[in-house]
């Protein structure tokens, strides 16, 4: 099983969880530096987002891929799009005291997420022989999934942008 996130945003200090910033770096780019390394992958999932979606596509190209909504970013509600500079500090002060059960104004919490990333997987059971082209949000549920343990464990676990992380 290959776990990929897509490319880093051009800009940084943005909430952007379910939005879709601009790329650093266009998906055909990154996918070709990256078809080598998955070119075995099947079947492949992936966010609707077109950040992720874009590269699953040419990756997986000429196979199909599976849209898996449950892999989406957290939603961040009214915060999606804000620079973290104008988002009210005492929310985000909140949401430090309490990151997975805290949802922002019109958002979700990381429970939330978790809660709809397990729901897909059961329901799913994806092939070893996967890849997943998702966020880091969704990567972290994923990794308390497989590895049995729970989201508060990964929930801050460091997800690459644009590498393939495999699991065996």
């Amino acid at each position: 099983m290959i776990l990929l996130r897509h490319g880093k945003a051009a800009s940084t200090g943005l909430c952007y969880g379910q939005s879709d910033p601009e790329l650093a770096e266009l998906p055909g780019t990154l996918a070709a530096r990256l078809k080598a390394s998955t070119k075995n992958a099947n079947p492949v999932f992936s966010s609707p987002a077109p950040r992720c979606l874009d590269l699953a596509q040419t990756l997986a190209s000429p196979l199909e891929v599976t849209i898996a909504s449950a892999l989406q970013e957290l939603n961040f509600g009214e915060w999606e799009g804000k620079a973290w500079d104008d988002v009210e500090r005492s929310l985000i002060d909140q949401w430090a005291k309490a990151p997975l059960d805290f949802a922002p104004p019109g958002g979700e919490s990381g429970r939330d997420l978790f809660r709809r990333v397990e729901r897909w997987w059961h329901e799913t059971q994806p092939p070893k022989t996967c890849l997943i082209v998702a966020h880091a949000g969704s990567i972290r549920a994923l990794f308390a999934i497989i590895e049995g343990t729970t989201f508060d464990h990964t929930w801050q676990r460091p997800i690459p942008y644009a590498q393939p992380i495999y699991i065996d």
